[in-house]
């Protein structure tokens, strides 16, 4: 056990120790009850073996429920983190301005685009002709 808060990791080690430890702690609980229950006769008897087994069940699930929540907080932290970064302005691709065709693919795409589309930025990029595929949805060509 490090105590490591890794950047890529969404639980610390002593998230995963609680975790395993009320999972032992009610799996255990549960199992006594469950076998106290059934060498009792009487309704009475069992009850108290019922508790038990609910208390168990209680701690398995809390544990569970903070170990969850440990790792919702953290994908929050992540999320909030990648939401901060500002973007960089997008960039255009490279467009050949002697080329008289209007109309380009992004190599392997099967839409159309308009040679400033920013689904194209970085990819290379080949003419086209309006009858070679469907135009893209998002510059609206």
């Amino acid at each position: 056990m490090t105590g490591r808060s890794d950047a890529t990791m969404a639980w610390r080690d002593g998230d995963i120790v609680m975790l395993v430890v009320t999972a032992l702690i009610g799996g255990i609980a549960i199992a006594a009850a469950w076998f106290g229950a059934s060498g009792s006769a009487t309704v009475s008897h069992q009850t108290a073996w019922l508790n038990l087994g609910v208390a168990g069940f209680a701690v398995f699930a809390g544990g569970t429920c903070l170990w969850l929540l440990r790792g919702r907080r953290a994908v929050g932290e992540r999320r909030a983190t990648l939401v901060a970064v500002e973007a960089a302005p997008p960039v255009t691709a490279p467009v050949d301005a002697t080329a008289s065709w209007q109309f380009v693919r992004g190599t392997g795409m099967r839409k159309l685009h308009h040679p400033g589309c920013p689904l194209l930025t970085g990819k290379p990029v080949e003419p086209a002709e309006p009858a070679d595929g469907e135009p893209c949805g998002v510059c609206a060509v």
